[in-house]
Parts: structure tokens; C-alpha cells; sequence
């Protein structure tokens, strides 16, 4: 699993098995899809772009272009 703490609100984003990500903070959840539209939960709203860097398309390290 992919875990991310944001560097201003202080939470905690993991990738879920379901390739859904889970935001958490003060007991506090929320799912979300990998470009930050909520699906279920207390916490409503989540950084689209976190959402996105962990839940995305993963290039492979050393990738040419």
C-alpha cells in the first residue's frame, strides 16, 4: 500500500487493494477515486492531486521518453 501524510492538512492518504484512496485524519475517513471524487465517508473533500500521485498510472522507474 502507498501512504502519504499531507505536508499542510496532516492527512493521511493510502491506496487502497480496490485502487481507491483513503484519507484519514482525527478518527475521520473518506474514500476517494484516484482523481479525488469522493465516494463514501465523514471526510468530504480531498487534494486531487495527492489523490492522483499516489492513485495514478505509475511510471516505471528509469522510463525513457
Amino acid at each position: 500500500m502507498r501512504t502519504i501524510k499531507h505536508p499542510l492538512s496532516g492527512a493521511v492518504y493510502d491506496l487502497t487493494d480496490r485502487g481507491t484512496i483513503l484519507v484519514q485524519k482525527d478518527g475521520a475517513t473518506g474514500e476517494f477515486t484516484h482523481d479525488g471524487v469522493w465516494i463514501q465517508g465523514e471526510i468530504k473533500q480531498a487534494d486531487p492531486h495527492l489523490c492522483l500521485w499516489i492513485g495514478g498510472k505509475q511510471v516505471p522507474n528509469g522510463a525513457q521518453q
